[in-house]
């Protein structure tokens, strides 16, 4: 069901002259990509109706010659956002829910957490398996994954179905991986699947502690940004993560069809605005304002 409209919620129309006059100092862009830069089937000519949209894409000149850098934020890896950023003339990019920072389209890799006890979750390895056979025996028809969506990625593995990711994690734990996690980064209609389920997240099982997050302190540190620089976009419970590290951040209106962990989430901070449009309109609808 939809989130309700309380009072603590803060829209971006009521605020966009306040926030224009506060963005001086920005140098940095970070947007989540599918539900937010993209529509929830990986497109960015089209909108969550499918229709042709070409606005958002228009912007990404405007961006370069202000300066100011754009970087996407995503839970998928790195060697797909290469081929991603490639095509619409973006250069850095966080991976795997903020397991790795890339810049300039892979000529330099940082790691953002340590990664020396983690777990292998690499394509074919023991402990991947044995998860996923538990998870999809534990919840029949609710969840998949597969092992060929796990190739490139280094540090963690999709899945995809509608459960409760309490009950997951508990599991999770409880069969003796107790470094790692299942995250919920969103809704998606990526992939068609036969599950029994009414709207499809995708999960991604990940190493305790790390989110989008490390990626932009990871960053933030590199480059010398503070706050005041950077700015970010997103459409889950995951991205408004990154909230406390910006000045602004601006979740799309589509979020607010997400889970019940929304309002609790969004009374942590004040700096959360929330957008008219959903997914590739409420970015164009903010950049362009700020622009």
């Amino acid at each position: 069901m939809p989130v309700n409209n309380p009072n603590y919620f803060k829209y971006f129309k009521d605020f966009r002259h306040e926030i224009k006059e506060g963005i001086k100092y920005l140098k940095v862009i970070y947007s989540d990509l599918d539900g937010t830069l993209f529509n929830d089937q990986g497109c960015i000519i089209m909108d969550s109706g499918r229709n042709y949209y070409f606005e958002a894409v228009k912007l990404l000149e405007d961006i370069k010659q202000k300066g100011w850098d754009l970087v996407l934020v995503s839970g998928r890896h790195k060697h797909a956002l290469q081929y991603t950023t490639q095509m619409i003339g973006i250069h850095n990019y966080i991976a795997e829910l903020g397991c790795e920072l890339i810049y300039n389209l892979g000529e330099e890799v940082h790691v953002t957490f340590d990664d020396k006890d983690c777990s292998d979750l690499t394509y074919g390895s023991r402990d991947l398996i044995r998860i996923i056979d538990m998870v999809m025996e534990e919840f029949p028809g609710r969840i998949e994954s597969r092992m060929e969506w796990s190739h490139n990625r280094a540090y963690n593995a999709l899945f995809m179905g509608e459960i409760d990711i309490v009950r997951l994690n508990k599991m999770l734990h409880k069969a003796g991986y107790k470094g790692l996690v299942f995250l919920d980064n969103g809704f998606s209609k990526l992939k068609k699947l036969d599950l029994d389920v009414e709207r499809l997240h995708i999960y991604n099982l990940m190493p305790v502690g790390v989110t989008k997050v490390n990626g932009v302190l990871l960053d933030k540190k590199i480059r010398g940004f503070k706050k005041e620089n950077c700015i970010a976009l997103g459409d889950s419970v995951e991205d408004l993560k990154m909230a406390p590290e910006t000045k602004y951040f601006f979740l799309m209106k589509n979020a607010l069809d997400h889970n019940e962990n929304l309002e609790e989430e969004l009374k942590k901070h004040d700096n959360v605005y929330i957008t008219e449009g959903a997914m590739n309109r409420g970015w164009f609808e903010v950049i362009r304002s700020l622009l």
